[in-house]
């Protein structure tokens, strides 16, 4: 893990080091894309759609996530941000070709209510990576 170095190098001075947002998109492979996971939508069509043969995978992205939190757990960093919560512009739909949600770094799905119309109501469900944090934070809570 590359960013372990560099993060490594800021504790030198002495001061709390954060990083401000860590996360993968939804789908196999996005774990090794980073930071250019969303990028497998392609804009010019309408509806946009997923390019290539993506499978998505809640798992791939939860594990992501809270292997990485406990590497920076490891290194006693001050503070870890998952990116992000939710990502409204890029729904969940069944079909993988339109389903946005795959290139989304949320750790919920977005669902229209009419899923071919954007200006529709909207709510948002868990994904794996939800869960994942929130056993994963658990185990930090004092029980009483």
């Amino acid at each position: 893990m590359e960013y372990v170095r560099e993060l490594t190098a800021y504790r030198r001075w002495g001061k709390p080091v954060a990083t401000a947002e860590f996360g993968s998109c939804t789908y196999l492979g996005a774990r090794e894309l980073g930071g250019r996971g969303w990028n497998v939508v392609d804009h010019t069509e309408q509806p946009e759609e997923i390019t290539g043969d993506l499978v998505r995978s809640e798992r791939t992205q939860a594990a992501y996530i809270t292997d990485v939190l406990d590497v920076f757990e490891s290194m006693g960093l001050y503070a870890a941000l998952v990116y992000d919560f939710v990502t409204p512009d890029a729904p969940h739909r069944p079909e993988p070709r339109y389903d946005l949600d795959m290139a989304s770094y949320s750790i919920v799905r977005t669902l229209r209510e009419r899923p071919d119309d954007p200006a529709s109501a909207w709510h948002w469900e868990p994904k794996q990576a939800f869960h994942a944090l929130a056993r994963h934070y658990g185990r930090h809570v004092p029980r009483r």
